[in-house]
């Protein structure tokens, strides 16, 4: 898939949770983001509860599922829970790590996650800027390597 440099980049994307528990939701891919952030409210609806709680709670019992990254805000933690399946069309990740946003953002935020690099790598990642105003970025699945088993029974490959 194709998306033209812009900003930001807004796409569509489906997240399915615990028990299959599924949800549209506007994104926003951000490459320099460690991980894929969704809202506690859209957690809580894909089966997560402990969604509910702050981090720094969640973080005295288990202090490897809060997670610290720099923001625009400064230091932000939250709850990392592990996404099930999260899809662009026909791009899909599986087990896909993502933190919960504290309740509390802005109003007038417009998107309802943000698709961070445990998204991307699951997936060839190039930009192709033709000028300074023209470019895409471009997600293409990542070709799967062949098993050293199906290597030796097919020596000169595919």
């Amino acid at each position: 898939m194709r998306f033209p440099i812009k900003e930001p980049i807004r796409v569509s994307v489906r997240i399915e949770g615990k028990n299959g528990f599924a949800r549209e939701v506007s994104a926003v891919l951000d490459i320099n983001s460690p991980y894929c952030w969704v809202l506690a409210q859209d957690a809580i609806v894909l089966g997560y509860s402990a969604a509910a709680n702050k981090p720094q709670d969640h973080a005295r019992y288990l202090p490897d599922e809060v997670p610290s990254m720099t923001s625009l805000r400064g230091v932000d933690r939250g709850i990392k829970v592990p996404l099930k399946k999260v899809s662009i069309g026909p791009l899909v990740a599986t087990d896909v790590d993502a933190v919960v946003f504290e309740t509390g953002l802005p109003p007038k935020i417009y998107f309802d996650m943000i698709l961070g690099r445990t998204f991307l790598k699951n997936f060839k990642f190039t930009v192709d800027i033709k000028d300074e105003k023209k470019g895409y970025i471009s997600l293409m699945p990542r070709r799967s390597r062949a098993s050293p088993k199906e290597t030796a029974a097919n020596p000169t490959g595919p």
